[in-house]
């Protein structure tokens, strides 16, 4: 029994051999199959990158061309050689801002005259280099006013007359970028001057008086008279005049028969209404204006 025991493990031991000989070498057959692809891939990688390689230069030549078909313009549609444009100049300016008397602070808008004098204020009747009628909007601010034509370095008088308004100066040295009225405060301009004679007096008193309780949809309401823009003319306008009554603009006075009626003078020119008529007394002798514009 012990034989027949041996001879069936030794029987195993060769079987086991018989078979596993063949399977080891199969399988290191394959591990090496295996590794022999990886390497051929990574040489296969390597050599695509190199400069000398073929499928490189024919890519690089690709978009070489796909480059140059890009950047070509048709002649027709072709640009200019120069198209940078720069906004034109107008050299110094100036700047301003203005509060105007009972007005709501959002609500400054109205038309100024802004006359520009030779020199400071002396108190005689300006001689204007420049003048203006523009609009001031609701923020009381203006820039950018032209000075074209003025000396760098030299002195001037802006003379500001809004509508209602009597007229205020202001002297500023001119610098070559943007001068600023008041060093950039605002002026504080004083409510009253109905007729645009440029001073406050019974004139004016009456012609507020004349449009008394008058709403926009009166037959005599007068916009102009209405200084806190409320929409009624009662007696917080009227309280502004007796305020500043005997008051006069810095331009010096004009005076003017008053009579009654009508609505807003033009600024700066001859008044379109029987109420606020042209000046009959100036300085030459001749008929004009408040601000001294000659017929």
């Amino acid at each position: 029994m012990f034989k027949t025991l041996k001879l069936k493990i030794i029987l195993a031991v060769y079987v086991f051999l018989m078979i596993s000989i063949p399977i080891g070498a199969y399988l290191a057959s394959q591990q090496q199959t295996i590794k022999s692809r990886a390497s051929e891939d990574i040489n296969s990688k390597l050599e695509g990158s190199l400069p000398g390689n073929n499928n490189t230069t024919t890519a690089q030549e690709e978009l070489k061309n796909l480059l140059a078909s890009t950047s070509k313009t048709p002649s027709s549609t072709s640009a200019p050689e120069s198209t940078l444009t720069t906004s034109s100049s107008f050299g110094p300016t100036l700047a301003f801002k203005l509060i105007l008397e009972g007005r709501p602070a959002g609500n400054q808008a109205s038309k100024v005259f802004v006359g520009i004098s030779k020199g400071t204020t002396s108190g005689s009747q300006p001689n204007y280099l420049l003048s203006f009628t523009l609009d001031l909007p609701v923020t009381g601010e203006y820039s950018n006013l032209s000075l074209a034509g003025l000396d760098i370095g030299s002195s001037y008088t802006a003379y500001i007359k809004p509508t209602a308004q009597i007229a205020t100066s202001s002297a500023f040295v001119m610098i070559p970028t943007q001068s600023s009225l008041n060093g950039g405060s605002a002026l504080n301009l004083v409510t009253g001057d109905l007729n645009e004679d440029n001073v406050i007096n019974t004139a004016d008193y009456n012609l507020a008086k004349a449009a008394y309780g008058s709403t926009p949809g009166s037959q005599n309401w007068n916009e102009v008279a209405d200084f806190n823009k409320d929409g009624v003319i009662n007696n917080y306008d009227l309280a502004y005049i007796t305020k500043n009554m005997g008051q006069t603009g810095s331009s010096g006075v004009w005076q003017s028969t008053p009579q009654t009626g009508g609505v807003s003078p033009n600024i700066g020119g001859e008044s379109s209404s029987s109420a606020f008529p042209k000046a009959t007394i100036n300085p030459s002798g001749q008929s004009g204006y408040w601000l001294w514009v000659p017929q």
